[in-house]
């Protein structure tokens, strides 16, 4: 029984021959062209197309020119704010270049930043000069907090946090975020240098409150705590509250 070619109407002595005859006519090949490639089958190319990198779609940043394998994991991307604020002014920076003979780098820790700044100016401790620096310097965090890590009702300010302290995957909910860091133990000033710094490496936590109020000691990263503010900040409300109950 001969073997027919259906769309070229040709007949051929064994399925041999047929499928041969489809490999090599032109009328059969089934084309990449970007890629001048053939293949035998319609399944054949769909499956290159799938599979192979010089057809993987590209989802880019237009602000930071980089690429995503999907639309999900480029929207994740865009839910990031510190990606896209690494070149924004920060409430800290306001601070410190308010000084203009102070040579400010804003790579530095802001701890460092400000004992640096006091001996530059040459402030005594008790001075009003050294009182109101130290008021605004205080003051500067708690904005840079909101940058950072914004409203607890906002699940991209908690994805931030957990990002901060190595939670993975991403909880899909605000809820599951809260359950997440609900014991967690991290220095706020921490919290606020790895947001500025753009790292990729978590910040420190600690076992419990007595072990984060030896390092804040030892560090002299101290926060001010002044709790009548309201705002619904995601570290605020489900951190320093919990944290700094203590004195310290």
């Amino acid at each position: 029984m001969r073997s027919r070619c259906i769309p070229c109407g040709r007949s051929f002595d064994s399925e041999t021959s047929l499928k041969q005859h489809k490999r090599a006519s032109l009328a059969h090949a089934f084309n990449c062209t970007p890629c001048n490639r053939r293949f035998d089958s319609e399944e054949a190319l769909q499956q290159h197309l799938r599979d192979s990198p010089a057809h993987t779609r590209s989802f880019d940043c237009d602000d930071c020119d980089r690429a995503f394998d999907s639309e999900e994991a480029l929207q994740q991307h865009l839910r990031n704010p510190r990606i896209h604020q690494q070149d924004t002014e920060t409430p800290l920076d306001v601070f410190f270049r308010s000084f203009p003979t102070f040579d400010y780098d804003p790579s530095l820790p802001p701890a460092t930043s400000y004992a640096n700044l006091r001996e530059h100016e040459g402030w005594r401790r008790s001075s009003a000069a050294s009182s109101d620096a130290w008021n605004r310097y205080q003051d500067a965090p708690q904005s840079e907090l909101h940058m950072w890590y914004g409203a607890e009702n906002d699940l991209t300010a908690w994805h931030a946090l957990c990002r901060a302290v190595g939670i993975e995957p991403l909880p899909k909910t605000c809820e599951q975020c809260e359950e997440a860091v609900r014991r967690t133990h991290v220095n706020i000033v921490d919290l606020i240098e790895w947001g500025r710094s753009g790292s990729e490496e978590k910040v420190q936590t600690f076992r419990d409150v007595a072990e984060l109020r030896a390092y804040t000691k030892k560090t002299s990263k101290i926060f001010r705590n002044t709790f009548d503010q309201e705002g619904g900040n995601v570290v605020l409300r489900h951190l320093l509250r919990k944290i700094f109950r203590e004195s310290l």
